[in-house]
């Protein structure tokens, strides 16, 4: 009977030794895993931008960002900016009222590529950016007056951007970070004011 209680104590031993070890080895090291800091995020960007000649419209986009230091992000993305309008009237000629339209939509394409400086109280974020511009009218033969723009449609053209926000982290992996800031392109002689909000998740 000793023996055989010598030997059930052995064979629980064995066992249970190797599974205390790989509890303990698998909490080491998830344990690291949490405190390590994870550099990259992406997210999705929305708000409403207001151009010149344009009014407020709103704004979708993808963010990319990367840490490479304590207080240090670079920070990529696609912007775009949709504007559709539609014109209508009479004027009134020698033949008598003439009825006019006009319609035209505008797509504006930007891409950010910013050094971003970050601390707990403010985030400023500055650099150049891409700004393309698709579009199109649709007028009839008496309606004199289109659109003149800086540049012409369908131009690549190099901007710049400045903007500030402030990130609130929850839930381990997310970031929502409010922000306003200002850009410039070549299509417009003032410049872009642009307030949102970025949803990111950290990988």
């Amino acid at each position: 009977m000793r023996t055989r209680e010598i030997a059930n104590r052995s064979l629980a031993q064995l066992v249970l030794r190797p599974a205390i070890f790989s509890f303990l080895l698998t909490t080491h090291f998830g344990a690291h895993a949490q405190d390590k800091p994870r550099k990259t995020q992406l997210g999705i960007f929305t708000g409403l931008a207001q151009a010149n000649g344009f009014g407020i419209n709103p704004q979708l986009g993808f963010v990319y960002e990367r840490k490479f230091s304590k207080h240090s992000n670079l920070e990529l993305g696609i912007r775009w900016m949709s504007s559709r309008s539609k014109s209508t009237g009479f004027s009134e000629t020698a033949d008598g009222r003439t009825y006019q339209y006009m319609r035209q939509s505008f797509d504006y394409f930007t891409m950010p590529v910013l050094y971003k400086f970050t601390s707990p109280i403010v985030n400023i974020s500055a650099g150049p950016v891409l700004n393309l511009m698709t579009g199109k009218f649709e007028t009839n033969e008496s309606w004199r007056t289109m659109r003149q723009l800086d540049q012409p449609l369908n131009t690549l053209n190099v901007g710049a951007m400045f903007k500030v926000g402030k990130a609130f982290h929850f839930k381990d992996r997310f970031v929502l970070e409010p922000e306003a800031g200002v850009s410039t392109s070549a299509y417009f002689k003032r410049p872009i004011w642009e307030t949102g909000v970025t949803l990111k998740y950290k990988l």
